[in-house]
Parts: structure tokens; sequence; C-alpha cells
């Protein structure tokens, strides 16, 4: 009976440890990913920044570049918004800040539905803008774009395209050697901001001694999935307004690709790039949905065309999943609302007249 009792505890063991068994950072990021094919809504933000940008110019005086340089890292584009399925809109409020003598702050709201973009004109003080247009949403009418070029409405669904971007990073963790280029560390090591509630981290870390490695996977693996992803589905040739000869005579170009080929290319790369490090870290919040990514990237390049340095820094963040979303703008009408005919003819008798002034 003992060795029964024994027999019982120990199966319940094995089974209570597979089913507490940590997933791998790689496991992690892939069930993450298949999540978000839930979201139904959220609310967004972001911001992007210039750590370093530092490419001299001979035709540019020290002073002159110095002055280019500050600007370039005192500038943010930062951005916040909601997104919603079922009806379809989404809003974008983009705002751009100038720090320093120069300093600029301003914001431009774009909303959209599977139809329509409307941009809201913003008060920008360096451009002589009418007052009565300031404020004011230029709507343009998607079906009537397609018709007047004579292609096919272009798809603007964040959906469709989250669900692409889940089929794409399905196929690159799949062939993405987990031990060379992810890993987990502790939340509190991070460095997120305090408003991000995440239950897991995990860290994407590449440099410039594994660019071969992953060329060589991308050529032979990963690409060939992508194209026949492509091919497959006529949704994501829509979306991304591709044909389908087009990518049937990629993957030619690519199955007739050398290995010499490839091997020259990328010793001109390793001689021309210096540096590189990229340094991604994806938080997953406790329903395994990835709510907040940071990235880290820094590059130096010395080159006949192109000498100098590179260092961006991009995040992004969801909150409210599949809750009511909170729009600060609503679908414009009536009066708040000008075409871009109008637009045209409004800026085009601005300039005129500068034009006639300056003769």
């Amino acid at each position: 009976m003992s060795f029964v009792i024994l027999a019982i505890l120990l199966t319940v063991s094995v089974v209570l440890s597979g089913c507490t068994k940590e997933k791998s950072p790689k496991d992690a990021l892939q069930s993450s990913m298949s999540k978000s094919a839930d979201i139904k809504s959220y609310n967004f933000s972001g911001s992007m920044k210039f750590e370093d940008f530092n490419f001299p110019d001979d035709e540019m005086s020290a002073s002159e570049a110095a002055a280019v340089v500050n600007l370039l890292k005192s500038a943010e584009l930062s951005w916040t918004g909601g997104y919603r399925a079922d009806p379809m809109m989404m809003e974008v409020n983009l705002q751009l800040a100038l720090k320093g003598d120069l300093a600029i702050n301003f914001n431009i709201p774009v909303l959209m539905t599977e139809k329509k973009v409307w941009v809201k004109i913003p008060n920008i003080p360096m451009l002589p803008i009418p007052e009565d247009m300031v404020g004011k949403f230029i709507e343009l009418d998607l079906e009537e774009l397609a018709k007047e070029s004579g292609q096919t409405i272009p798809s603007i669904d964040p959906g469709k395209s989250q669900k692409f971007s889940n089929d794409v990073m399905g196929i690159l963790f799949k062939h993405v050697e987990e031990e060379s280029y992810l890993k987990e560390i502790k939340v509190k090591d991070a460095g997120l901001p305090a408003d991000v509630d995440v239950k897991k981290v995990v860290q994407f870390h590449m440099d410039q001694t594994q660019i071969e490695p992953l060329v060589n996977t991308i050529v032979d693996k990963i690409a060939p999935e992508l194209i026949d992803l492509l091919l497959n589905s006529q949704e994501y040739q829509d979306l991304l307004q591709l044909k389908k000869e087009d990518l049937e005579e990629a993957k030619k170009s690519l199955s007739e690709l050398k290995d010499t080929e490839i091997t020259e290319a990328l010793a001109e790369m390793k001689k021309e790039l210096k540096s590189l490090d990229i340094t991604s870290n994806i938080g997953i919040d406790k329903k395994e949905y990835p709510v907040y990514t940071d990235a880290k990237i820094s590059a130096a390049i010395e080159s006949e065309e192109l000498t100098g340095s590179l260092g961006i820094k991009v995040v992004t963040q969801m909150t409210g999943i599949n809750g009511d979303v909170k729009f600060e703008n609503s679908e414009p009408k009536g009066d708040d609302v000008i075409t871009m005919d109008q637009l045209q003819e409004q800026l085009g008798g601005l300039y005129g007249d500068m034009g006639a002034d300056s003769l």
C-alpha cells in the first residue's frame, strides 16, 4: 500500500512540476505574440529620441555641425492614441518637441477608419498657415484616392497588421537561436517606467559579431518562409500592396543567390560597420500580452560615402487591452472638415502671394 501511495505522490509531483515550469524566453515571446491576436481594442503611447547623431559634413563648420547634433538630440517624437477593431477606428496624436533656443512643441492628431483618414491642421509658428484653417481636419477619402490612382484601396487596419506581424515573428522565432539572442531578465532590472505592470521581461540583444549567422539564417530559412507566407495569403498581399508575380520573382531570385555573393556582401558590411548594438526589452503582463517594448540601437559606420555614429531609443506601451477605448477626438464632420482640394487652393493662393511679394 505504501508503494501505491508513493507512486501517486511521485506522479502528482511530476504533473505539478510540469504545470508550473517556467516558459523559456523564446516560448514566452511566441506565446505572447499568439495571444496578441486576441486584442480587439487598446490605448497606446510611445516615443522616439536620438541619443547620438554624429555624421560630420565637410561643407559644415564645427559650430554648424554641433548645432545640428544638439537640435536632433533635443528633439523627441512621441505619440498617444487608441485602436478599436469593430467598427474599426484608430487615433494617433503625434507630438514633436524641440528644446533649447528654438523650443517648439506641437501636436498633430490623425483619425482613421477603413475608408477615410483625417489629419488635424496644427498651429506651427514657422509656417504661415491661415488662422481659419488651424484646427480643422483634412479629409482623405481612401476609396476616391484609389479610384484616381487606378489601384485598390490600401488597408490600414492595425488588426490585420498585428496578425501579419505575429505570423512574421512566429517564423523569425522558429529559426533564431534562443541562447544567442534571447534571455529573461528580472523586471526590477529592466529599467521600465513605474506605471508599467508586467510579470516577465524578455531581452533581445545583438551586436556586429552576430550579423553573419543571422544573415545566413535569414537567407536560407526565414526569407523563403516569409515569401511563402505572402504568396499563400491574398489578405497580406492586399495589406502590403504586393503583386503575386513580384513575390514569385523574389522567391526565384532568392533561390538563385550564390553563397559567394552573400560572403562578399558580408565582408563589405564588416569592413564598414565598426560597431552595432541592438538591445530590446519586451514586457509581458500576467495575461501574456506584450504590453511594453523598448529598443536601443547604436551603430558606427566608416565608409567612403558616410562616416559617423547613430543612437536611437524607441519605447511603446499598450494599456486598457480589450476595454473601452479612450479617443481624444471624435470623427470630424461639417465645418470642421476641409478637402485636399480646398487645402491646396488655400495654400496655393498663400504661396502665390508670398512669391509675388518676393519679386
